[in-house]
């Protein structure tokens, strides 16, 4: 995977996370997991076609899920309702869109499929033989992590 491919995920997540959380966002590492399991508890999963082919998935913990739902629909919500869900969902629209954005300027043309959310830890994701490369994420309201996962055709 191109290391410029993973800086257009980066700057898309920067970008659209400081928008619509209203806080700085810092990349707290970055490693490329083997490993099938995505061990967060909600999952936030988008499809890309096209040049840019495979997935990206937002990964919370059920805390953080919910303190940036709350930040993103104004009010606090004390569990994860469909407003929460919704609004991660849009969360992860707005990620992929501008990810899109920014293949597009590096010459790549990808689609997007709509989000799909999974709760429940240890959830089990195949990337297929595609390597998942982890930027762990921090803003104010808790740490997540992107995953990506795509290849170049």
């Amino acid at each position: 995977m191109k290391l410029e491919v993973i800086n257009a995920f980066l700057t898309a997540a920067r970008h659209s996370l400081s928008q619509e959380l209203q806080s700085e966002i810092k990349r707290t590492g970055l490693f490329v997991d083997p490993s099938e399991n995505a061990i967060d508890e909600v999952a936030v999963y988008l499809s890309f076609v096209g040049q840019v082919r495979g997935t990206m998935l937002l990964g919370f913990d059920l805390t953080t899920a919910r303190k940036i739902a709350s930040a993103m629909v104004r009010e606090p919500l004390a569990e994860l309702t469909e407003m929460g869900l919704s609004a991660l969902a849009e969360l992860g629209n707005l990620i992929a869109g501008c990810t899109c954005i920014e293949l597009e300027q590096l010459g790549f043309s990808a689609d997007i499929s709509p989000p799909t959310i999974m709760i429940g830890a240890r959830s089990r994701i195949s990337t297929l033989g595609i390597r998942r490369v982890v930027l762990p994420l921090a803003t104010q309201h808790g740490h997540f992590n992107l995953h990506v996962a795509v290849d170049i055709t």
